[in-house]
């Protein structure tokens, strides 16, 4: 496909998502369910598992194998500037005072479905066809038991958001939790894949890339990053000039975190933790007023698919 002829179906793709999405995400919340529970079943419908089965062709129209990347792309930036929005407005004293609680629930919530899903792997991989023929018991045990454990980490921050957790004690220690557990997830995988012939840099890339920037924005971020909020408590707005700085570190911080092997959405999330509150925070998805610099920008984000 052109460069043009991507456009066209990426914007189409768009259109196409964002009206199933809103609609079956009413529909959800309809039954008593949070609407992003019925934006991934919009994505379940999309797909080839039911779309795709039922109309082929229109599948393939819609979603050729040429776009994917495209739309990729597109979500990867989406979600990614979400998470961003939702560490900027994440409460870190909260996650101080309670650091052992929110380890203790994330090991908790790891280990359990992590231990099920090895145990699984030991019966599964005689079933043909499941998992590579090369692959050896310990790597699909480790595998399976790390694709069990990893928690959708937009998803259960989408669902804090739409339930009102946001900023609460609960909330915090629920995303805190759920950022540890999909971080050592992501790091367990890399080793799955180092196991295969990927060479053990992968994991290493990984686990250390990924414990270095997390010390680097806990550590060094609120300090290095302080000028921009005495800039906007100054200038009483977020400027163009600002905000392009913003986004300028948004997509250093996810690009460094996909190019070491982890997930884009770690990067902004972390350096959401890390930017100044006051004026410059005051736009997150739980303030109550309509003319913050950031409320427009995370309502949208907040609302497409995750």
């Amino acid at each position: 496909m052109t460069a043009t002829q991507l456009s066209v179906t990426f914007f189409l793709q768009m259109f196409v998502i964002l009206a199933v999405c809103r609609g079956v995400g009413w529909m959800a919340q309809r039954v008593g369910q949070p609407q992003v529970v019925g934006e991934m079943v919009a994505g379940v419908m999309l797909g080839p598992s039911l779309f795709g089965w039922l109309w082929p062709a229109g599948q393939h129209f819609l979603f050729p194998a040429d776009s994917m990347k495209t739309l990729y792309v597109g979500a990867q930036l989406g979600v990614g500037l979400y998470m961003f929005l939702v560490g900027v407005e994440f409460r870190t004293e909260l996650f101080r005072s309670r650091i052992r609680s929110a380890i203790s629930v994330s090991v908790a919530g790891m280990v359990v479905p992590f231990v099920i899903g090895a145990g699984l792997a030991m019966w599964l991989i005689e079933v043909p066809g499941l998992f590579s023929a090369k692959a050896r018991p310990f790597e699909a045990a480790l595998y399976l038991g790390a694709a069990i454990a990893i928690t959708a980490f937009p998803m259960l921050a989408r669902i804090i958001y739409e339930r009102g957790l946001t900023g609460t004690p609960l909330g915090a220690l629920a995303l805190a939790a759920g950022a540890i557990d999909d971080a050592a997830a992501w790091c367990v995988l890399a080793i799955v894949l180092a196991s295969f012939g990927e060479g053990a840099q992968v994991a290493v890339l990984a686990i250390a890339g990924g414990a270095a920037y997390a010390l680097f924005i806990v550590f060094l971020g609120p300090r290095l990053l302080a000028p921009l909020g005495r800039i906007a408590e100054r200038e009483q707005r977020i400027s163009p000039a600002l905000l392009a700085i913003v986004l300028m570190l948004f997509a250093l911080a996810a690009w460094a975190m996909d190019a070491i092997g982890l997930h884009a959405v770690f990067g902004g999330f972390l350096l959401g933790t890390a930017m100044p509150r006051g004026y410059f925070a005051r736009g997150s998805c739980s303030a109550s007023s309509s003319h913050s610099p950031w409320s427009s920008c995370c309502r949208c984000s907040s609302r497409s698919p995750a």
